[in-house]
């Protein structure tokens, strides 16, 4: 059995002038950012959305649209190679084991660990476009610059980092698996993941660790664990599934390698998660 989750709190304090701030300002810069200890991620309510609408975004002066396929910019067809080329059988050695599968077969022992950011609720992060590439900080990023247009919800062969991300600011589940991983405890995982919630995306990646070859990423909050406990991993979603600041169950453009498409579970909006969990 796992033992109890370690939480790792990675608080983002920003107590500077605003001058020293190097994010976008929502609606008006202050003069101060006091620590914002314990705050909750402020959601914009854009979930019922008519058929043709678009979801309510924060805005920054310089930020490009999101959702809208403009072939300068991001149209999720030309330029993808900066990311991950899916045209260019040479690429697909980011979604292929190529180490011992014993070195990832995982630890009972190994604690699961919570990574959670405190991010400002000013933050607005930037959409850039495919001619330029995006690097984060972060191992495992869990907010930050990402793409225009973001994947179709469900399972791919692969979907990069700089994608993905942006379904998380929709308040999407990402679930990462390493490929060397433990191939029925991926499958559980899948399994999981597709019953708890629609908005979803499933992807190998080479992100998670040989210590942790598993990971869960929402907006703010990271999952990484070591062996599959069903227990740990339905609790990780219910707490910070649907947090993203753009809610929005709206499908995205990108569909390079979806192997399979999201389904509903509960409501399209997710209103209730993991409703198979077996409840006390």
């Amino acid at each position: 059995m796992l033992r109890w989750i370690a939480v790792v709190l990675t608080l983002l304090i920003y107590v500077q002038a605003a001058e020293d701030w190097k994010g976008s300002w929502f609606p008006d810069a202050p003069k101060t950012l006091a620590l914002e200890g314990g705050e909750t991620i402020k959601t914009v309510n854009g979930n019922a959305l008519p058929e043709g609408d678009t979801v309510k975004e924060k805005k920054s002066p310089s930020r490009v649209a999101m959702g809208i396929e403009n072939p300068d910019c991001d149209d999720a067809k030309h330029g993808l190679a900066i990311d991950f080329d899916p045209y260019n059988v040479t690429h697909s050695t980011v979604y292929m084991c190529l180490e011992p599968k014993s070195d990832y077969k995982g630890d009972y022992n190994m604690d699961a660990v919570i990574t959670e950011h405190m991010v400002p609720s000013a933050y607005v992060a930037n959409h850039k476009c495919m001619n330029s590439s995006i690097e984060y900080a972060e191992r495992i990023p869990s907010y930050g610059t990402h793409r225009p247009l973001w994947p179709r919800y469900g399972e791919y062969m692969y979907v990069p980092t700089q994608r993905w991300l942006h379904n998380s600011e929709h308040g999407a589940v990402i679930a990462l698996y390493h490929p060397c991983a433990n191939k029925q405890q991926v499958d559980e995982l899948k399994q999981i993941v597709k019953e708890c919630l629609y908005r979803h995306v499933i992807t190998p990646s080479q992100l998670p660790n040989k210590d942790r070859p598993f990971a869960l990423v929402t907006w703010h909050a990271t999952l990484e664990f070591s062996v599959l406990q069903r227990t740990i991993v339905e609790s990780f979603i219910e707490k910070y599934a649907l947090k993203g600041p753009e809610q929005t169950h709206r499908d995205g453009q990108y569909d390079h390698l979806l192997v399979d498409p999201a389904k509903v579970v509960s409501t399209e909006d997710d209103s209730v998660l993991c409703p198979k969990k077996q409840r006390d």
